[in-house]
């Protein structure tokens, strides 16, 4: 079993430049390489409806003076315009609302009081994990809106469904995995023992909360608990739900669409032969979760490869063209990194729309690329996909906001076998499909 998961995460590695790495650029480490030291690294990230990057450092960032004299040391959640300016409620070291005033001290209280993970729920608020602890903080001003303490096993990034029911998987094994109302009111259990699966850094959910994907990171996989009901359950693991065998996975986040699930791959620490790529996040298309179609990967830049250096957070901006992306680790190496998506899409200014149209690919047959051109007469979300015969997802060529226009594109189908392939344009509730066929 552990030299087939060697071998799949080894071809994860050999792949990794095919799936959109080259599309997403580095931009830098933000808000920049000085502040990004902090508490030992990253450990939580999220992003509001307004652009602004939620940080959540593992330990002591700050601290608050004491009545009596002298100061305390405080976790602190950062909050950061897109411009990498701090917000006018940041850093937030005490938290304040209705019944609710706790300072974040780290020394002489709640053992395990550690910043654990942030989430962005379904209306944009910024659910908070720290210690056993879970809050929700209006995203505009900072203010706490709901609380619930005792979570026995310690928070993790929570996952969050349309409805805004809330799933807290605990980071250490024996606990309960938790199920919580939109308005934090206790609904049961997904299980209630995870005893068998492993520490856990955060989990995900599907749109309507049937599946929950938890990533044990120390097992190298990842259990998809699904129940046909959401969260009525009961939720099981069938024998298709083990997800990703080889996958050290610690950070797990969807794309704003929902469309696609990022997971990290791992790091030198836990990478099971020195061959397996690390500290890069790819993308699948559920439920199909052989063939990653995007990637980012950490920049090393100026630092060397690190076994304290462990991909922890993923979050992106609501049109998806940025992403951030933390690791935890030495405070020495800035944790938070920005990517900025590059489109493959050019727009011919010489053409005037007349219709919502997708044309043949030319050439077609092709070997091993192909132009494709499309036209849209109303702005909006434009996604163009290329899908194999059996559904999968094997290419995102668009996706993205664009203006009423008339554009093209290229496919390359070089790392593909021969055969028919589907490319499809969706933009404001329309779609239209057609067929290529590659030929080597």
């Amino acid at each position: 079993m552990k030299h087939l998961a060697t071998l799949f995460a080894l071809a994860l590695a050999l792949v990794g430049t095919s799936f959109g790495q080259n599309r997403w650029n580095f931009a830098g480490y933000f808000p920049d390489s000085t502040q990004g030291k902090k508490g030992s690294g990253m450990h939580g990230l999220a992003v509001d409806p307004a652009g602004k990057v939620w940080a959540q450092w593992f330990g002591r960032t700050d601290s608050v003076p004491l009545a009596g004299g002298g100061f305390a040391g405080t976790l602190g959640i950062y909050v950061y315009n897109s411009n990498g300016t701090q917000a006018a409620f940041s850093p937030i070291k005490i938290l304040v609302g209705p019944g609710v005033n706790d300072t974040l001290l780290t020394a002489g209280v709640t053992p395990g009081l550690s910043n654990r993970g942030l989430r962005r729920d379904h209306l944009g608020n910024i659910l908070v994990s720290i210690g056993e602890r879970l809050y929700r903080l209006n995203y505009l001003t900072g203010a706490v809106m709901n609380k619930v303490i005792g979570i026995v096993g310690v928070t993790t990034a929570a996952a969050v469904d349309t409805l805004g029911e809330i799933f807290v998987t605990p980071v250490l094994p024996g606990n309960p995995i938790r199920i919580y109302g939109a308005n934090f009111s206790s609904l049961g259990n997904v299980t209630d023992s995870s005893a068998a699966n492993g520490f856990c850094r955060g989990s995900e959910a599907s749109k309507n909360g049937n599946d929950i994907y938890v990533p044990y990171y120390e097992r190298r996989q990842i259990l998809r608990y699904h129940s046909n009901f959401g969260s009525f359950g009961p939720y099981v693991v069938g024998p298709s739900d083990t997800l990703l065998r080889g996958y050290a996975c610690e950070s797990i986040g969807w794309n704003p669409a929902r469309t696609r699930l990022w997971f990290s791959t791992g790091s030198t620490l836990t990478r099971p032969t020195t061959d397996v790529a690390v500290n890069i996040w790819y993308a699948f298309s559920p439920p199909n979760f052989t063939t990653p179609v995007d990637s980012i990967k950490w920049n090393w830049g100026v630092y060397l490869d690190s076994a304290n250096i462990r991909p922890r957070a993923i979050a992106f901006t609501d049109n998806g063209t940025t992403a951030y992306v933390g690791c935890f680790g030495s405070g020495t190496v800035p944790s938070l990194q920005k990517f900025t998506f590059t489109s493959s899409v050019e727009q011919d200014l010489n053409v005037v729309p007349v219709g919502f149209e997708l044309s043949q690919n030319y050439p077609n047959p092709f070997n091993p690329t192909t132009e494709i051109k499309f036209t849209v007469t109303k702005g909006g979300f434009v996604t163009l996909k290329v899908y194999s015969t059996l559904g999968q997802e094997v290419a995102t060529l668009a996706n993205e906001q664009l203006q009423s226009g008339a554009y093209k594109t290229s496919f390359g189908g070089e790392n593909l076998p021969s055969g028919t392939y589907i490319y499809r344009l969706t933009s404001n509730g329309q779609s239209i499909s057609k067929k290529m066929m590659l030929v080597k």
